[in-house]
């Protein structure tokens, strides 16, 4: 195990030791606080040291939008990353029962991910495609809450991400979930994370503070730290939270 350093000042200071990788942690706080943004800062600075990342942005329906705000808030291309990272897309038209998934380019496949085994197939055929690397794989997925929302998968689903919380280390997860809803289910998902950060925003000034709970074999500290996004990105982050909400989670009761 080694101590990843995100090399940003915010992040680093509530973390002076770093994070000890590989490793799971989860990023709670209310929807549309922000909480992906500050796992892109993750993301960012893994591709920077040579790591290789699977992106599993549930809430984003285009790789686009992703790639727009690591360039806009981390200044980090994808394109400068060729062959380290690779798009895992939520595709609800997908077959769920038959654990499908499609290639659908170089870096990026598509999967209907309320299905465990879905998820896990698309995990591997990322894998397969990226090959190791020295600080290994980081796996990050924004929106899980979505998957819970399944009558047929939620449960098998929740506690297949808590197994992976607690137990796989092949790999790195950093997982980004919304408090607003199934407060149960991601309290089972914060329990089992090595680490657990909580977002928050405050009104009316609008920003978005960030403060760690638990961090497993590493110090850290107790203060909240105000990451320095404007209200500009936030308020575009909360519509596009908003806009998933209505249009995946009726879909995704259907399943």
């Amino acid at each position: 195990m080694l101590n990843f350093h995100s090399n940003i000042e915010w992040l680093d200071r509530l973390m002076p030791e770093g994070i000890p990788v590989p490793s799971s942690t989860v990023i709670s706080g209310p929807g549309g606080s922000g909480k992906p943004l500050i796992g892109l800062a993750v993301v960012a600075s893994w591709l920077r040291q040579g790591g290789k990342v699977i992106l599993v942005p549930l809430q984003y329906p285009d790789p686009t939008f992703t790639a727009q705000d690591m360039a806009t808030l981390y200044h980090a291309q994808f394109s400068d990353y060729p062959g380290s990272y690779f798009f895992i897309k939520l595709d609800l038209d997908l077959d769920a029962a038959a654990a499908g998934v499609e290639r659908s380019g170089g870096d990026e496949a598509r999967a209907n991910l309320v299905n465990p085994e879905s998820w896990v197939r698309a995990l591997d055929l990322a894998d397969a495609a990226l090959g190791p690397s020295p600080l290994g794989t980081l796996v990050y997925s924004s929106g899980l809450n979505l998957l819970l929302f399944s009558p047929t998968y939620g449960e098998r689903m929740l506690s297949h991400l808590e197994t992976t919380l607690r137990e796989d280390r092949r790999r790195t997860h950093l997982f980004a979930v919304s408090s607003s809803a199934l407060k149960e289910q991601v309290a089972r998902l914060e329990q089992a994370a090595d680490h657990l950060m909580f977002a928050q925003m405050i009104q009316p000034e609008q920003r978005l503070h960030l403060r760690v709970a638990r961090l497993r074999a590493a110090s850290f500290r107790t203060e909240t730290v105000v990451v320095p996004f404007g209200p500009e990105v936030l308020a575009a982050l909360r519509e596009m939270a908003d806009t998933s909400r209505v249009t995946q989670i009726p879909a995704i009761r259907k399943i």
